[in-house]
């Protein structure tokens, strides 16, 4: 993720200690809330067999994980550094774990969102090729499997395995820049950032937008076959988990966008201490997304609210 949480120390001394003391108090109230509610989604998709199962809901899984990893590994490191300014635990295993997820695993997520949105249009308005196993193979598993482990391979390779002098300062985020980046090709890092990063999110940004004026004007049509409630679910659960990367990411981008294109100091003054500490929202909320769109999660949680409620009057009910 090449965007910096806590930023230089040059630019700690422009940021107040009481912003960097409440961001990190907001992102450690968020994760706090997050991870409890990735254990219930993930406990529902593992209890229920039709869930995951179901085609429609593979990418949404793998996105949960990856973003899972996101949220316990990199925001937590993160949060950590910009709160004490150094590295805490340190060594360079946490290090390059690190580095891997905040690379890796970050751009993976990415990857797989951007899957999720051709997949959605082919799954809602040619859902015939999913009918064959054929089918299935080409226009599902293979397709997932390379957006899913090409940019967790990638890094595997640039960050454990590449021959370079890896060097690990605990007073830098994410212990310093990965030693690849220090002696890569330029045109590779140009292809890094606009690849994996940004030529994604502009295009989830277009192919949402467009999927979702597609459908609206498709509506009338697709309420009449045996299919609608199914693929309601499916467009209401991708808005949902597509908003939350455009919302968070795309202002980032548009800024640095800007900026490269002849006007450098354009909106510099927020950028590093707001707009990019935006991008680890998504991770955040993401559960929060998906528990919406699953029916049978919100079924559950209001059969448990009632049973409080009746064991609640019971009890009242009994003492009196």
């Amino acid at each position: 993720m090449q965007v910096n949480f806590s930023t230089s120390a040059k630019n700690v001394d422009e940021i107040s200690d009481v912003w960097i003391k409440i961001e990190f108090s907001l992102f450690m109230i968020g994760e706090m809330l997050s991870i409890p509610c990735y254990l219930f989604v993930f406990y529902h998709i593992l209890s229920e067999r039709k869930v995951r199962r179901s085609i429609h809901n593979h990418v949404i899984i793998l996105l949960l994980i990856y973003n899972f990893f996101d949220l316990t590994i990199d925001i937590t490191m993160t949060s950590i550094y910009s709160f004490f300014g150094y590295v805490y635990p340190f060594s360079p295993m946490i290090c390059l774990i690190w580095q891997y997820v905040d690379y890796g695993i970050w751009y993976g997520s990415i990857s797989l969102m951007f899957w999720a949105c051709l997949e959605r249009y082919i799954l809602v308005f040619h859902s015939n090729l999913m009918r064959t196993k054929r089918g299935r193979l080409f226009a599902h598993y293979l397709p997932l499997t390379f957006f899913a482990v090409y940019t967790p391979i990638l890094y595997f390779y640039l960050i454990f395995l590449y021959p370079c002098q890896r060097t690990f300062v605990p007073s830098e985020l994410r212990c310093g820049p990965i030693c690849y980046s220090t002696i890569a090709s330029l045109w590779f890092i140009y292809y890094d950032s606009l690849a994996n990063y940004t030529i994604p999110i502009l295009l989830i940004t277009f192919f949402t937008s467009i999927l979702i004026l597609y459908f609206l004007k498709q509506k009338s049509h697709l309420k009449q076959t045996s299919k609608w409630n199914l693929y309601r679910k499916m467009m209401i659960e991708y808005s949902l988990v597509s908003m939350s990367y455009v919302v968070f990411d795309l202002p980032y981008i548009i800024i640095v966008i800007i900026q490269s294109s002849g006007y450098p100091h354009f909106a510099s003054q927020i950028l590093t201490p707001y707009i990019s500490h935006l991008v680890y929202v998504p991770a955040i909320i993401l559960p929060y997304a998906t528990l919406l769109s699953f029916s049978r999660i919100k079924q559950k949680c209001c059969a448990l609210n009632l049973f409080k409620r009746n064991r609640q009057t019971f009890q009242s009910s009994t003492v009196n």
